[in-house]
């Protein structure tokens, strides 16, 4: 068959190709290369995630497992049930700064994408900048409270415009455990950064081998 003549970077392009899209729309590869390290006898894992030439490091909290694909990041805390984070990598037709505008759209598909349970969800806070990513990026986030399983889950999406990606980082967990999980998936965040571009960036090395913040264990 014709697929199987295909290389990996051969089937992505066709997709892309299919899809109207070109290579660059999906500039954060979120398909994540693991390391690991210990810091204060507490073992981390560090991911290293492709943004074409660069190479993107980031730190989950301490005993959070990590699935990644091209679009998608998944991380689950293992002490408390029903609790999840996502990260997001979103093309952007065109550079969108966070201005009031945008901040109205995002607000708008953060609600629609809220469960729909019957009975409304309830907004609970808005925040510009509570923490700017790699340093300088512009942040949004927003929460609110609903109603799945008999019983109640907060939800809060942090949003970042980086070049023609949006990033997305949401977290959802029982009202319950939502504040503590919530500090500390944030300030993972922190150890979100960017390297100097690479001319043949090695993943897998920059995972290994570039510095990153540590974020509070769990």
């Amino acid at each position: 068959m014709v697929s199987g003549l295909l290389t990996g970077p051969m089937r992505r392009l066709l997709l892309l190709a299919l899809l109207g899209l070109t290579p660059g729309a999906w500039a954060i590869d979120l398909a994540a290369v693991p390391s690991e390290y210990v810091s204060e006898g507490i073992t981390y894992t560090r991911l290293a995630l492709r943004d074409d030439k660069r190479v993107v490091t980031y730190v989950p909290p301490a005993l959070w497992s990590a699935l990644g694909s091209t679009t998608q990041l998944r991380l689950t805390p293992q002490k408390y049930s029903r609790a999840s984070a996502v990260i997001e990598a979103v093309p952007l037709s065109a550079e969108q700064p966070l201005d009031e505008n945008t901040i109205d759209v995002v607000r708008q598909q953060f609600v629609t994408g809220l469960p729909s349970t019957g009975q409304p969800a309830q907004l609970m806070s808005e925040e510009q900048n509570p923490l700017l990513l790699g340093g300088n990026i512009p942040t949004f986030e927003v929460s609110a409270s609903f109603q799945a399983l008999g019983e109640t889950f907060v939800r809060s999406t942090l949003f970042a415009n980086v070049a023609k990606t949006q990033l997305r980082f949401t977290l959802t967990a029982k009202k319950a455990d939502f504040d503590v999980l919530h500090r500390t998936f944030r300030s993972s965040l922190i150890s979100w950064q960017w390297s100097a571009p690479q001319a043949a960036g090695n993943v897998a090395a920059m995972a290994g081998n570039t510095p990153a913040a540590e974020p509070a264990a769990d």
